[in-house]
């Protein structure tokens, strides 16, 4: 590897480490199913904080605004229709969550082994200088 071609791997794996180094490898200290997972749990306790923010607008709507008697509201049709409400929000949510940091993993998997691989031909591994011009690569020996 010529010393251009160093500076060029170098560059490369800089500008990895200042836009998705620390994330990258944060993310890559969890499994797949792991990192999906916490991603879902906070995504499911935003849901449920906006859920319970949108009921409290909703039950002062109803009860100020537009006048109407608590005592004459029938609770268990409101109670299912929030339980309907919060069920359904959650199961959005976390559908969005899962497909989104399944696509943010992989991603991140494809950047990591792209930057293991410049380390590596950075480090002499990824060449055949060592072989000395010999053919050792199984696949071109295939035909």
């Amino acid at each position: 590897m010529t010393n251009e071609d160093k500076i060029v791997t170098m560059t490369r794996l800089a500008l990895y480490d200042k836009k998705y180094g620390e994330s990258d490898r944060n993310a890559n200290s969890f499994f797949r199913h792991d990192y999906i997972y916490w991603n879902n749990f906070w995504n499911r306790a935003y849901a449920l904080i906006g859920c319970l923010i949108i009921i409290i607008f909703y039950a002062f709507n109803r009860i100020v605004v537009n006048a109407e008697d608590i005592f004459e509201i029938d609770y268990r049709i409101e109670g299912f229709r929030i339980l309907i409400f919060i069920i359904a929000v959650m199961f959005i949510s976390s559908t969005i969550s899962s497909i989104k940091s399944t696509r943010e993993y992989s991603a991140m998997q494809k950047r990591m082994d792209e930057y293991l691989m410049l380390t590596e031909k950075l480090e002499g591994k990824g060449d055949n200088s060592d072989n000395h011009g010999a053919d050792t690569n199984s696949k071109k020996r295939r035909r």
